[in-house]
């Protein structure tokens, strides 16, 4: 399993109802099993969904759901594999938000993050992993808990970006290449990822 998958796994939280939105192979429903009463396994795709419900066929605590998004009542819900755009769609279109949100976005967080804190969660975790070549954000967010107001660059580059992280770090780097390419043109990014390498006593 990916580094990402188990950062997610040890986000979770025992619950009554856990969903793994956009289930895909059913990996986190799996784990999920053994930490809710109830388990919902959902994808868009019924192809990614017959998969699911292949890994998961001894289990007898899953529901398998084919729609587009949440459109179900749960206690917790796990929202990775997607990028932050379509996130928030999901997010501002749900029927039912649940008490404790878990999601990986693999670009645009500060969307994301914007939206969680604009529907009412605070988070609480916010942490950057590097994994099979590519950069994500795993962030768990609580109703009514958490933290509720981010600096801008909190926004941008997560809860934790004065904390040092070889991660971030490794991210900072990256960006500040890309950027510097056309200094110009990408003005306020390569400023907002300077203010960040200054937080992380990086020298650009």
């Amino acid at each position: 399993m990916s580094k990402r998958l188990d950062l997610i796994k040890s986000l979770i939280i025992p619950s009554r109802v856990i969903a793994d939105v956009g289930c895909d192979h059913g990996l986190i429903a799996e784990y999920c099993t053994a930490k809710a009463e109830r388990v919902i396994a959902s994808d868009i795709s019924e192809k990614c969904l017959q998969k699911a419900k292949v890994r998961l066929a001894g289990a007898t605590n899953v529901t398998f759901i084919c729609c587009d998004g949440l459109g179900y009542e749960c206690d917790e819900a796990i929202i990775s594999g997607m990028g932050g755009i379509l996130i928030a769609q999901i997010l501002r279109a749900a029927a039912c938000l649940p008490q404790t949100l878990i999601v990986s976005p693999h670009r645009d967080g500060a969307l994301v993050r914007t939206t969680l804190i604009e529907l009412g969660y605070g988070i609480d975790s916010d942490i950057p992993i590097y994994d099979r070549g590519k950069f994500y954000s795993v962030i768990r967010a609580y109703k009514g808990g958490g933290v509720r107001e981010l600096s801008h660059l909190q926004t941008v580059f997560g809860l934790d970006c004065a904390t040092p992280n070889a991660e971030l770090q490794r991210r900072l780097t990256q960006l500040y290449a890309v950027y510097s390419r056309a200094p110009q043109a990408n003005k306020q990014q390569l400023s907002d990822v300077t203010a960040a390498m200054r937080l992380q006593n990086m020298q650009p």
